[in-house]
């Protein structure tokens, strides 16, 4: 009897996904294979045989579709097993199977001539042909050669592949016949240069009928020659004859020698060859010529040559073409797995970070930056270090993105807390400082840009609004980096908005005091001040229509993308036809200087909710959000609201006749009658609020009861009270985070200021592009040079110091003057080296600092914040250490503990 209840069969499924992708591929079933790989197998992990699922699909013969799977997942062509040091290419020339073999030729870059055991594939191939496989390998052959493959390079014993095949006696003459047709095809065959030229004679004596390359002087040096020494890897005949090169036929390449070097001098670095480079480096050749598109840096940075980047970079004449992008197709390149055993796209990353030649913040043909690259590959320690050495944040590509829209919240915090320092000195001194460094928010002028580029006015609000904007970052705008960032743009631009806060306040009061005087006149007093007022609310109205006007000249496209301005000119229209004599009559009058004042106070009320004042950007938040949600709910819900409006306009609103049947006027107005459809919405909205007036309702019938109480219900005691409730959750929510919704509030006014005074992104308009108003906005809008780093003074009120001159100025290479980056800041105290934090204007003091004779402070809550990141740095960084002298305690326990174990041994050995 056999138990079947207890046999159980496990789905593929379940196993796995490893052990079915090994099991799909004994069996050869692809269909296993795709799913074991959509539940995340490993093609590339090794056995314990140190092969991976995609080496054994390579040598395999039959399962080019394996490989083709392999390959659309992400396996590449040229993938090296460190293990055995054998390449893809190796393994697949393993299998003899053409379909495989073209299946990673398909690819690009596939690196056909890379050695296994001193053999290349051709070389391998050639070595184990007979007649039984030869239909597959001369097939495999001559993809390789059609690929690009060379047929010249030798092995260890100098045997090129078709050296193997004229000594190969299990080949019948007819398949070696082909073969050897197949190699002749081959321009630069070369069958004279190894093993004394034995490969002609070979040949002339098996074929004497087939044509021959021309006979090749063995002793002679060309460029052919060297130039496969240095792809075979034959390191040593190269330096060998290289200088026999440069003394044969010297007359004629003194013209071109530096040129017809340039080959050599890629190919060394393409294959890692460094004494050849060095060699090529030492004699003359053209390292800034190009060919084929490429110059020799480009070739470097593109095969992770670090080596050969390295010494170029130190070349002092080196030149750099202005579409070179080095520092990005690093970046790109790091996450790969090297395909030589000299790549290092790590290492190369490094060096061009420490060239003064390499621009951080170079852009492509898209606008982007390393940085943006170094997000959109996640790699972390390329954002970190460029983070580090000062690469700016705020750069819009084409696809209007910046670096920080893909970067972590946390990792930015953690950079922040970098930027933060302290000049060394204990914290209770007088001299203690905190050092704030705005390397990363400064936008710096492109090294390869126009001259007038230079200089015209850069946004710098940019990172700081997308920070605002972004749910993920926005609890950064506390960081004591932003907040002083903020009240350093605050304190340049502080005196435009106060000037018209206080030109516009003037304007308010004024014009209010002229339209209730005019339209109260009652003697020859009033009349003297409605003049008197009524001329400063003209003055008024022209400062408004300046305003207006130099904001639409500067920034025409902003301008009308702003629904603020288009009130603001309905409010300069209203306060015109208020002020003018009017030909209309008195009634239409007191309407227009109604919509007169309702403007005004809104605009006031956007003003003084801009103030920086926490309590007061606070209120007007929660006005902003309470009205939004309001009109969003109320919406929505309108469909109930008109609905009760017209069932009450049908039962309450029907005419009232007399016993003849005629048509009578009511006794009470149409308001509370229903008696049109307008009338009856306004009566319903109000009746919402709960003012019912039931008692002038006619309930003459149980239909009138039910609906009037179906209205109470569902209207003003549920849908109310949700209003009322949905209003509460946002004041809440608002009040909960106060301190964040004030950064808010003074990043949005920043902002919207300096996309004013440039106009877009670095597309001002002609006005601010010409002296002196260039000088003037730029002194009253950007932070760049003059605040790139400050110092706080927290045991003297806090007082903020500003950097004299230019104390890190550009650096001068090649007469051009070129800057890379900012420069760490420095770690000492140099009191000459600074000041206290200068007005915003030159010629008079700061407004702020008349009221309250704290301009130059930082406020306190920043200073704090401030003073707990340094307090955590120090906090991490004892705990670092820490934990290294505990690693280094264990590493030193280790190593003794494995001394004793080698004296016990050395002991029990003696004994014995």
């Amino acid at each position: 009897m056999s138990n079947k209840h207890h046999s159980i069969e496990i789905p593929p499924c379940v196993m796995d996904p490893q052990t079915q992708l090994a099991d799909a591929l004994a069996a050869k079933n692809i269909k296993d294979f795709r799913v074991a790989l959509d539940l995340g197998a490993d093609p590339l992990r090794l056995d314990s045989n140190h092969l991976s699922i995609f080496d054994k699909a390579l040598r395999t013969p039959g399962c080019v579709e394996f490989v083709e799977e392999c390959l659309q997942r992400g396996c590449s062509p040229n993938t090296l097993n460190r293990h055995l040091l054998k390449y893809s290419i190796s393994h697949a020339t393993d299998s003899r199977d053409p379909a495989i073999i073209k299946a990673l030729l398909r690819h690009p870059n596939v690196f056909v001539d890379k050695k296994f055991n001193e053999l290349t594939p051709l070389n391998s191939l050639a070595k184990n042909l007979n007649n039984e496989n030869a239909n597959d390998v001369i097939a495999c052959m001559d993809s390789l050669l059609r690929y690009g493959a060379s047929p010249n390079i030798p092995n260890q014993s100098d045997m090129t592949p078709l050296h193997h095949v004229m000594r190969n006696r299990k080949l019948d003459d007819l398949k070696k016949r082909q073969v050897v047709e197949m190699f002749l095809a081959y321009p630069e065959l070369d069958i004279d240069t190894y093993r004394e030229g034995e490969l002609r004679e070979k040949l002339m004596e098996a074929y004497p009928d087939m044509s021959l390359p021309e006979v090749r002087n063995a002793s002679e040096v060309t460029f052919d020659k060297l130039l496969s020494y240095i792809r075979c890897g034959d390191k040593d005949k190269f330096c060998e004859q290289f200088p026999q090169l440069n003394k044969s036929d010297k007359d004629n390449l003194r013209n071109t020698y530096k040129e017809e070097n340039l080959p050599l001098l890629l190919e060394a670095i393409k294959k890692g060859a460094n004494e050849a480079f060095d060699l090529l480096m030492d004699n003359e050749v053209n390292y800034n010529a190009v060919l084929s598109g490429n110059t020799a840096l480009e070739v470097a940075t593109t095969y992770g040559n670090s080596y050969a980047l390295g010494k170029l970079l130190a070349v002092p004449d080196l030149k750099l073409r202005a579409h070179d992008h080095p520092l990005i197709t690093v970046i790109r390149k790091m996450n790969e797995q090297p395909a030589q055993e000299y790549c290092d796209y790590r290492k190369c990353f490094y060096i061009l970070l420490e060239s003064d030649r390499i621009d951080i913040n170079e852009t492509d043909k898209t606008r982007s930056t390393p940085l943006h690259y170094a997000v959109k590959y996640r790699n972390t320690e390329a954002i970190q270090e460029l983070l580090k050495r000062g690469a700016y944040i705020g750069v819009k590509s084409a696809f209007h993105e910046l670096p920080i829209d893909g970067m972590g919240a946390e990792l930015l915090e953690d950079h922040f807390d970098h930027c933060i320092s302290s000049n060394g000195a204990r914290v209770g001194d007088e001299s203690f400082e905190i050092l704030v460094n705005f390397m990363n928010l400064m936008p710096e002028p492109n090294s390869h840009s126009k001259p007038k580029l230079k200089h015209v006015l850069r946004e710098e609000m940019a990172p700081i609004a997308f920070i605002a904007k972004s749910k993920e970052h926005r609890y950064l705008l506390q960081h004591p980096l932003i907040t002083s960032f903020l009240f350093l743009k605050w304190h340049r631009l502080s005196t435009i908005f106060y000037i018209n806060f206080l030109l516009y306040f003037f304007f308010a009061v004024s014009i209010i005091i002229h339209t209730v005087l005019k339209l109260s006149r009652v003697n020859a007093d009033t009349d003297l001040c409605t003049n008197i007022f009524g001329l400063i609310a003209w003055l008024g109205i022209v400062y408004m229509i300046i305003r207006e006007s130099i904001q639409f000249v500067m920034s025409p496209v902003h301008y009308f993308r702003s629904p603020t301005n288009y009130m603001e000119l309905a409010l300069i229209v209203l306060a015109i036809m208020t002020r003018s004599e009017q030909t209309y009559d008195r009634q239409t009058q007191r309407i227009i200087a109604v919509f007169t004042m309702l403007l005004i106070a809104v605009e006031l009320c956007l003003l003084v909710g801009s103030l920086p004042v926490l309590s007061i950007s606070t209120h007007m938040l929660m006005l902003e959000a309470v009205c939004k949600s309001f009109l969003k709910s109320f919406t929505l819900y309108s469909i109930f609201v008109v609905t009760f409006t017209l069932c009450f306009y049908i039962l309450f609103g029907k005419p009232q006749v007399d016993e003849n049947g005629n048509a009578v006027s009511p006794e009470d107005d149409d308001f509370n009658k229903f008696s049109n459809p307008l009338a009856a919405l306004i009566k319903t909205i109000v009746m919402l609020t709960g003012e019912f007036d039931a008692g002038d309702l006619q309930f003459d019938t149980a239909y009138s009861y039910l609906l009037f109480l179906l209205f109470v219900f569902l209207m003003t005691i549920v849908l109310f009270n949700l209003l009322n409730g949905l209003a509460v959750s946002d004041t809440q929510a608002i009040k909960g985070q106060a301190e964040l919704n004030g950064a808010i509030c003074r990043t949005q006014l920043l902002s919207r200021y300096e996309e004013v005074l440039t106009g877009r992104s670095e597309r001002s308009s002609f006005i601010v592009n010409h002296e002196p108003f260039r000088s003037v906005c730029r002194r009253l809008m950007n932070l760049y040079p003059n605040y790139r780093h400050i110092a706080i003074l927290p045991n003297d009120s806090n007082k903020v110091l500003i950097p004299i001159g230019e104390n890190y100025e550009m650096k001068e290479l090649g007469g051009t003057i070129k800057k890379n980056s900012f420069h760490p800041l420095p770690s000492h105290d140099v009191a000459k080296e600074k000041k206290l934090l200068d007005p915003p204007v030159q010629f008079g003091p700061c407004l702020c600092s008349c009221i309250t004779n704290k301009c130059s402070e930082m406020d306190r809550r920043t200073v704090k914040l401030a003073m707990a990141v340094l307090e955590q740095k120090t906090v991490k960084m004892e705990k670092n250490k820490r934990q290294q002298d505990t690693e280094n305690r264990l590493r030193n326990i280790e190593s003794k503990m494995d001394n004793i174990l080698a004296l016990l041994r050395d002991l029990k050995a003696e004994r014995n």
